[in-house]
């Protein structure tokens, strides 16, 4: 059997160039169990954690007509967001292996996938968070792979362990404005917050906006920066500073005891049961793309799809992605493939 290699191009940033309202507001009510089993709670603060998957945008007739444009010689190709990306790249490289297919693939942000979807450039495409309004394109269908965690950081030597729900969001929002404000926190110092965020996709619910719904609710002294790398950073070169990450991308991007990562009311980041069962309030949705409907349908590519959605639960545990599988044993609401609901 011949073996044909996953090609890559290089990442790039697009910019779909619309100008769209943001997928803020206030969440449903204060979801409550039994203290140990209590339900994330997003409050007055949080966000929409999704979007209605009833919510399809308008497109022309040209639109809806044309195929997929691919590069020449390849087969299919995919454009996926850099978590997403190196989780399903081996899967997707046997894939092709096995079928005899040239598969071409781009590494990059939210923003790029969502761009190939509206160009119509690629047959799957993967983002690290639910998708908004502006992606819910005719014919595309939305498949979650799992969520993972965020988990907010600080500089090391802060002895801040465990923190708030409501304590974080005072952080970030400007209501606290110095860490020896927090009760029991070991922080003698007077030193100003310095609250670091990394306001992307902005068009979408779920991911920072569970922590705050809008951007210009935020402190005004935030600092805001443009890339993950630069989130760890900032984090880890500033002692009043505090951050959000997921847990794969602090593992991979920081040095051994660059940043520290903080509990959730006593939850760890780490702890995948507490996230699987919605009481770690703060994750991003992992999800990719197919196309329903000819001329932009094509059968490999929902093969592959629907293999990539099966090896959920063989992904490399580095990646910290809890499957749909164990999402649906605790009662996150699906529509098909799709996650469009918490628990409760």
């Amino acid at each position: 059997m011949s073996t044909h290699e996953l090609e890559t191009t290089p990442s790039t940033s697009l910019d779909r160039r619309r100008l769209l309202g943001l997928m803020g507001g206030l969440a449903a009510g204060s979801l409550l169990a039994p203290a140990r089993l209590a339900l994330a709670d997003h409050g007055e603060l949080g966000g929409q954690p999704f979007s209605s998957p009833d919510s399809i945008m308008q497109m022309p007739e040209t639109w809806v007509s044309r195929s997929i444009k691919r590069p020449e010689g390849v087969d299919l190709m995919l454009a996926l967001d850099q978590q997403i990306y190196p989780a399903l790249l081996p899967f997707a490289m046997r894939f092709g292996t096995q079928n005899g297919l040239k598969l071409g693939a781009q590494e990059g942000t939210c923003g790029l996938a969502s761009a190939a979807l509206s160009e119509k450039s690629a047959d799957i495409t993967g983002m690290c968070c639910p998708p908004g309004v502006i992606d819910r394109l005719p014919g595309v269908r939305f498949h979650t792979i799992g969520i993972s965690a965020v988990a907010l950081i600080v500089h090391p030597s802060n002895p801040l362990q465990d923190i708030s729900w409501a304590q974080a969001r005072a952080l970030f929002a400007g209501g606290t404005r110095s860490w020896s404000d927090i009760p029991m926190s070991g922080v003698a110092r007077k030193g100003e917050v310095r609250a670091i965020t990394r306001l992307h996709c902005k068009p979408r619910p779920g991911h920072w906006r569970l922590l705050i719904g809008e951007p210009d609710h935020f402190a005004r002294q935030a600092l805001d920066v443009p890339s993950i790398k630069d989130m760890i950073i900032e984090v880890s070169e500033t002692r009043e500073g505090i951050g959000w990450e997921t847990l794969f991308h602090v593992e991979s991007q920081a040095k051994l005891g660059q940043v520290k990562t903080l509990k959730l009311d006593g939850i760890s980041p780490s702890d995948e049961e507490a996230l699987a069962r919605g009481r770690y309030p703060f994750y991003r949705v992992m999800g990719i793309t197919s196309w329903a409907d000819a001329p932009a349908a094509h059968p490999m590519a929902t093969r592959l799809a629907a293999e990539l959605i099966a090896q959920a639960d063989a992904i490399d545990p580095r990646f910290g992605i809890v499957s749909v599988t164990r999402l649906r044993k605790h009662g996150w609401k699906f529509k098909d493939t799709e996650l469009i609901g918490e628990p409760g």
